[in-house]
């Protein structure tokens, strides 16, 4: 099979648009229904959005951004989003405890993960 992205997938259960997974493709390697994601994908969000769609908090010590994803949209869900928007790939070493992070306003991020959604 080549591939298709999950909820394109009648055996799998559909994702919320939330989730990181659905940014990647999914492929069958033909036996027992085994499915696996090609991981390579890359989002970017681009530079010349309006900084007014943003608002910055400072990373209390030991917050998880599962629990930062909570508090600002709702959803443990949105993690990946908080990555991407200050151009993180390592969150154990790039986000250290105190540091300033920027999210998009929660009226907003419908609007992002449309436009991402359209992307792929």
């Amino acid at each position: 099979m080549l591939g298709k992205y999950q909820n394109n997938i009648n055996e799998l259960s559909n994702l919320d648009l939330t989730r990181y997974e659905n940014i990647f493709k999914l492929y069958n390697t033909g036996e027992k229904n085994f499915f696996y994601y090609n991981i390579t994908k890359k989002i970017s969000i681009p530079d010349d959005i309006d900084e007014r769609l943003f608002y910055h908090v400072i990373l209390p010590k030991g917050t998880p951004l599962t629990t930062l994803s909570y508090n600002a949209y709702g959803t443990i869900d949105l993690w990946w989003v908080i990555l991407v928007l200050n151009n993180i790939t390592n969150p154990i070493k790039d986000l250290p405890d105190g540091q300033k992070v920027r999210l998009l306003k929660p009226q907003y991020i419908e609007q992002i993960l449309d436009s991402i959604e359209k992307q792929l």
